[in-house]
């Protein structure tokens, strides 16, 4: 439930929705609404949405016996109450939660960030930038919420509308200029930033990406651009120029566009002029001024990431220099192609890549710093496609020199076949490990490499996999790494996947 945050009597509804249809009253009025029927108070108003598992119009009935006192529906129901018929419930839920917020976007210069790649990290690079220049901030990503004032909250599973504009209200109430939001497309999709005006749209890129939740690839391109529809008068939408996208979308846009890239003509470009396993340095040009960065983050996909970060800055009117500033302020992102550093003579990265680009672009990002052989570790899990599968496996096996295939999860369970999905993907299966307890695969990975080589541990990033101890524990595949490597000499036997010593540590090893 969303509460009242203005006047006594409420919004009217005409006014946040002036096309829609009255039935059973001339008006209505709403201090608090509810899109769930069994979350519904007294004085609420509910708004049936239509689900992937249930329609919220079934339950309309029990949304009033619970209290509710007026219905949003995109069909006229049989009910005793005030209607107000849409033509989209799930829009006209955004709209709802953020007039009742009390229109947060329209007091914040709000910058949205979108893409099939790159938003989390693109988004706490805009977030630096706007550190560097002194203004006050909120974020909402992935891994982070920071709502101005050194305060945080959970990051959702899912972005919804209800929880989008709770957090920019409190961003303003906390004084913040600019709020950072990554949007993924799911969320585009289920019209969650409906009612929010941004300043700044940026779509990273636009792959083949949640194409089982979205049915096909044009219904995913589609939420994708449905951001740019989202900016407010003055706004300005940002773009990769060498996605192909791109070109596609310019041609129907009216808005003014900044175009980035490395490869086509783009207003913001960037060139790579050293690259090692710890950093690399390039120019970004922008106009007739150029600027060096020297980056801890390395890869391609982070150099575009800092130049649609630049782009940002310079639309919000910051220097060249200063925009720099923030960029190299960022030295790491949990679970983002995050190395590992503990003394060993081999390179050991954590990246959150699930999808076959992702996993693509992390071992190619690697391939271009090492001098070794690469480790692949990549993981099984329920959310996808027998198609991803087979694509991830035909992704490592052309990319990396040795494969891992592992869970995201530990548990008591095995389920093979998720295993023999992605070993479909391979030409010579035999190449690829297939290790069920993650700590093992890890570790047996580890044990492996060979000084100069390169281990990438993909699937989870930062998120805890395990829990451990009567406390719970989480376990997250750095702390296996660190672990590992802190105390490699105890591990110096061969590890065997099949052995019944699989020489794991217990708790006590990782604290």
């Amino acid at each position: 439930m969303i509460p009242l945050l203005t006047t006594r009597q409420g919004i009217r509804l005409s006014e946040i929705l002036p096309k829609a249809k009255f039935f059973g009253a001339d008006e209505i009025f709403v201090q608090s609404c509810c899109g769930q029927w069994d979350d519904c108070e007294s004085n609420d108003v509910y708004v049936a949405i239509v689900g992937p598992d249930a329609d919220g119009h079934e339950f309309a009935h029990d949304a009033i016996v619970r209290g509710a006192t007026a219905v949003v529906t995109e069909r006229l129901l049989t009910i005793d109450r005030p209607q107000c018929i849409v033509p989209d419930s799930r829009a006209a839920y955004g709209k709802i939660c953020q007039a009742l917020a009390g229109a947060p976007s329209q007091r914040l210069t709000t910058i949205g960030v979108s893409g099939s790649d790159g938003k989390t990290v693109t988004s706490h690079l805009i977030r630096g930038v706007l550190e560097a220049a002194g203004k006050r901030s909120g974020l909402a990503s992935s891994i982070e919420v920071n709502l101005g004032q050194g305060r945080q909250s959970v990051p959702a599973k899912q972005m919804t509308a209800p929880w989008l504009a709770d957090q920019l209200s409190q961003m303003a109430m906390a004084d913040c200029d600019h709020a950072v939001v990554e949007v993924s497309s799911v969320s585009l999709a289920q019209r969650a930033i409906d009612g929010v005006s941004f300043d700044v749209s940026v779509i990273t890129n636009v792959r083949r990406d949640h194409v089982d939740f979205h049915g096909s690839i044009e219904n995913y391109r589609r939420a994708q651009w449905r951001m740019l529809k989202h900016m407010k008068p003055n706004g300005m939408s940002i773009l990769n120029a060498d996605d192909p996208t791109t070109h596609f979308l310019l041609e129907q846009l009216s808005t003014p566009v900044l175009t980035f890239g490395m490869k086509q003509d783009a207003q913001i470009t960037g060139k790579v002029i050293e690259r090692s396993a710890s950093e690399q340095t390039f120019i970004i040009q922008a106009g007739c001024e150029s600027i060096p960065v020297r980056s801890s983050i390395v890869g391609d996909q982070h150099v575009y990431n800092c130049l649609a970060a630049t782009a940002v800055g310079l639309v919000l009117g910051l220097e060249l220099s200063t925009i720099v500033s923030g960029l190299t302020a960022v030295r790491s992102i949990p679970g983002r192609l995050e190395r590992v550093e503990c003394g060993q003579d081999f390179g050991v990265w954590i990246d959150a890549a699930r999808s076959p680009f992702q996993l693509a672009t992390a071992i190619r990002s690697l391939k271009q710093v090492s001098r070794g052989k690469v480790w692949c570790i990549f993981s099984t899990c329920e959310q996808q496609s027998e198609l991803e599968r087979r694509q991830l496996g035909e992704v490592v096996e052309r990319s990396a020199d040795h494969a891992i295939i592992t869970k995201s999860t530990v548990d008591q369970t095995v389920d093979h076949e998720p295993a023999h999905q992605m070993l479909d993907g391979f030409d010579q299966p035999g190449k690829a490990r297939w290790i069920p307890n993650r700590f093992r695969a890890i570790e047996w990975a580890l044990s492996q490499a060979k000084p100069g080589d390169t281990v990438l541990i993909t699937g989870c990033g930062e998120r805890p996999f395990a829990l451990i101890g009567e406390n719970n524990w989480t376990i997250s595949d750095r702390d296996v790494c660190q672990a590992w490597l802190y105390d490699h000499s105890s591990m110096c036997a061969e590890l065997s996947p099949d052995s019944d010593n699989p020489m794991i540590f217990d708790i006590n090893d990782y604290r």
